[in-house]
């Protein structure tokens, strides 16, 4: 893909998400995530998703087929990416980085943190724009020990154990509600990776057939509704809520 001169070049992230955006980017992976962000909001009684590090608008997409009654609402810092979401989505759909943000909001970051240097203070932030009671769903891919050069591709500064995002939560100010691992069932992968030790030119997601996906999906829906019990996974899913002033 060629790049203007006064344009800077795209990166492996941004790459990643436009691949994702396609038809050909949509895994059982993404799906599992969205489904627990479908559950929370119905839980938490919420009637709004605001999904900060949107990335492809995936999830707004998802929501959309599923019939879903919620309002999708999105920020991304990278201008690629938030030029498209709101092409996409409408520019009515767009969240402003610093607006307050209701209770009644469900806040995600799905696979956001682990791109952002400073993360306690990046919370602290989201969590100072949030209503007490408001709360918000993150995942993040777990264990430091697993980092490869997938995750240098992508732009990852860490990965994270169960006890690390509760200290992370804290510190910024959050109640831990509730986390566990996920996909436990792709932790033979991790070894796949470790052995590729080179660079790679693309960081995107393979493209499995129909059938194997939707297996995988239904596998993997399985793992998660008794994630609980697993002590590994590949992803930690952690709901954080914000206490009502003391």
């Amino acid at each position: 893909m060629s790049t203007p001169l006064n344009q800077q070049p795209i990166t492996h992230l941004e790459q990643q998400q436009i691949l994702v955006a396609a038809a050909t980017g949509d895994t059982f992976w993404h799906r599992v995530r969205f489904h627990l962000v479908d559950q929370a909001a119905t839980r938490g009684g919420a009637d709004t998703v605001l999904d900060i590090g949107a990335g492809s608008g995936q999830l707004g997409d998802w929501l959309v087929v599923q019939g879903r009654s919620l309002t999708y609402r999105f920020e991304e810092t990278s201008p690629v990416l938030d030029e498209a979401l709101a092409a996409h989505f409408g520019a009515d759909h767009r969240s402003e980085m610093t607006a307050p943000i209701p209770a009644t909001t469900l806040v995600t970051m799905l696979d956001v943190l682990e791109h952002i240097e400073e993360d306690i203070a990046a919370l602290s932030t989201i969590n100072a724009r949030m209503a007490p009671g408001g709360q918000l769903l993150l995942t993040v891919p777990s264990f430091q020990w697993a980092f490869t050069s997938w995750d240098t591709s992508l732009g990852h500064h860490r990965r994270y154990s169960k006890r690390q995002v509760k200290a992370l939560a804290t510190s910024a100010g959050f109640e831990l509600s509730s986390s566990a691992y996920l996909f436990p069932e792709l932790l033979p992968l991790v070894a796949v990776r470790k052995l590729r030790r080179t660079e790679r030119e693309h960081a995107d997601f393979p493209s499995l057939p129909r059938f194997i996906d939707r297996a995988a999906e239904l596998f993997s829906r399985g793992t998660t509704a008794v994630r609980r019990i697993w002590p590994a996974g590949t992803s930690v899913v952690a709901l954080l809520t914000k206490p009502a002033a003391p």
